[in-house]
């Protein structure tokens, strides 16, 4: 049994909704808290605790950071939850996750795995206001970075970089003692088409109508679903899934032409490891088996 704190943007993109359901109903997964990033972060833990409704888990959630550390240019807010009328859910206001996740972190020393699904502010706060909480993790997952030699069309497709690029930079430069790394170029083999998402989801379980409820209009826009969180926890149960190379992550944080992006060195003293490929039907059959046992 993993403890699990998840850092997570939910309420905009469905991928972040499909990975909190995976996290609820994966047997080794024992879910302490849930924070939330981004703008909006209080509708965002709303939109949470609505899924975790679904399934009759009580988890504690805070709403976080919904600003940056590095000022960027958008303010992005979670479409999603306008969904939340449809939902039963708790209301919240915004809080101080950083403060949170290392209380936890400290009540279970070297037991708690931080996955992070959204751009990066709690975790690095985090870590910059309380630097022993690097230690005692006893891991750090996150979706982010993109090292591909193909240019992006744009810089903020990059996203989980590019909205704080300072808070990528931290926290790539932090020494956890298993610090892995999904990265754009990876997760972008996991995508299917909007319409095939039915196919795959059991539609009669209250969890995956709400996720669907709170994606759907991510999903509308996007015309594609495209995986990227899930693999961060899902390759944590299932570490066989991805492979790994290990080496150094810098971080664009001065030039606004390529501000946010990685540069991935390889080296076998770096500190992070990053998914180089992804066995994409085991990933299919491995969350889609446990987030449909919901029905």
């Amino acid at each position: 049994m993993e403890k699990i704190l998840l850092d997570t943007d939910i309420g905009g993109d469905i991928d972040d909704a499909i990975c909190l359901a995976y996290l609820l109903m994966e047997p080794q997964c024992h879910l302490l808290g849930i924070t939330t990033v981004c703008g909006e972060s209080e509708k965002r833990a709303a939109v949470a605790h609505a899924i975790c409704q679904t399934v009759g888990q009580e988890i504690p959630i805070v709403a976080g950071l919904d600003t940056t550390l590095q000022p960027v240019p958008v303010y992005p807010t979670p479409d999603g939850a306008s969904a939340l009328q449809h939902w039963r859910h708790d209301t919240y206001e915004k809080s101080d996750a950083p403060a949170f996740m290392y209380q936890m972190i400290k009540d279970h020393p070297h037991q708690i795995v931080l996955i992070g699904i959204g751009n990066m502010t709690n975790i690095a706060t985090l870590f910059r206001d309380y630097p022993d909480a690097i230690d005692l993790l006893k891991g750090l997952y996150v979706m982010n970075g993109y090292f591909a030699n193909e240019p992006l069309p744009e810089p903020w497709y990059n996203w989980n970089a590019w909205a704080d690029p300072l808070a990528a930079k931290i926290v790539f430069a932090s020494k956890v003692k298993v610090h892995k790394v999904i990265p754009l170029e990876v997760t972008e083999m996991l995508t299917i088409e909007a319409e095939r998402a039915n196919e795959w989801l059991q539609t009669k379980s209250p969890l995956i109508q709400a996720v669907l409820d709170f994606g759907n209009a991510w999903l509308e826009s996007a015309k594609q679903l495209t995986l990227h969180d899930p693999l961060a926890a899902v390759s944590l149960f299932h570490p066989e899934i991805c492979q790994f190379e290990r080496g150094f992550v810098t971080v664009e944080t001065k030039k606004e032409q390529s501000m946010g992006a990685t540069t991935f060195t390889p080296s076998r003293e770096g500190c992070v490891d990053i998914a180089r490929t992804v066995d994409k039907e085991a990933f299919y059959r491995i969350l889609f088996a446990t987030i449909n046992k919901a029905v």
